[in-house]
């Protein structure tokens, strides 16, 4: 029994290791995006400001892009959930956070061909996408749900069907934007779209 615990013991401490490994290389990747920029910092720096060795970050993460599509994620769930239960209007605020996650991540058109590119490589790539997509999905329906009963967002559509519509507009504009000759920049398309979608739900 004491032999099994301890099995169970040692398990525990690797996997809380590697979280805390993992949420170490999200910092510092975070703090020199916001310092210097996405293009300009290296997998080498992010390392070195984590204090892991390179081979380490390959074992979490299969590239830069791979780990900013994880902090977009993490970015939209820590925003959305500072949202819920606050007063007021939430439809300008849920306005400004897509207008904030496309300024905080600053991304050019061949950076996002690229992200699309290894979100749909492979199958386990995929699936962490849409795994990231469920646990955002479940944190904005409260929100959705809140915004129904204030009257800003129409109540004859499910929440769920309406947090879809929105990563559908979301990454629809992504991949239009993305497709596109011309340097229209994406947080002035990003407002554009999403001015007409909240249109489009809001009560008729």
């Amino acid at each position: 029994m004491t032999e099994r615990l301890t099995t169970e013991d040692a398990d525990m401490n690797r996997e809380l290791k590697k979280e805390q490994t993992r949420a170490r290389i999200k910092e510092a990747a975070l703090a020199l995006f916001s310092e210097q920029g996405y293009e300009t910092t290296t997998v080498e720096a992010i390392t070195k400001q984590a204090g892991v060795a390179k081979g380490t970050f390959f074992n979490y993460f299969s590239s830069k892009d791979d780990l900013l599509c994880d902090l977009q994620g993490i970015f939209a769930m820590n925003e959305v959930g500072k949202l819920k239960g606050t007063p007021g209007p939430l439809v300008p605020r849920l306005q400004l956070l897509v207008f904030e996650l496309v300024k905080r991540f600053e991304m050019n058109k061949p950076l996002t061909r690229a992200l699309f590119q290894g979100m749909l490589a492979t199958d386990a790539a995929l699936e962490l996408h849409n795994r990231l997509l469920a646990d955002l999905s479940e944190a904005l329906l409260p929100l959705v749900l809140q915004a129904q009963e204030n009257g800003e967002i129409r109540k004859d559509m499910p929440p769920a069907m309406l947090a879809q519509q929105a990563f559908q507009t979301y990454f629809g504009t992504l991949v239009i934007w993305a497709m596109e000759a011309g340097d229209e920049p994406l947080a002035t398309r990003m407002t554009m779209t999403f001015e007409l979608f909240f249109k489009g739900i809001a009560p008729q």
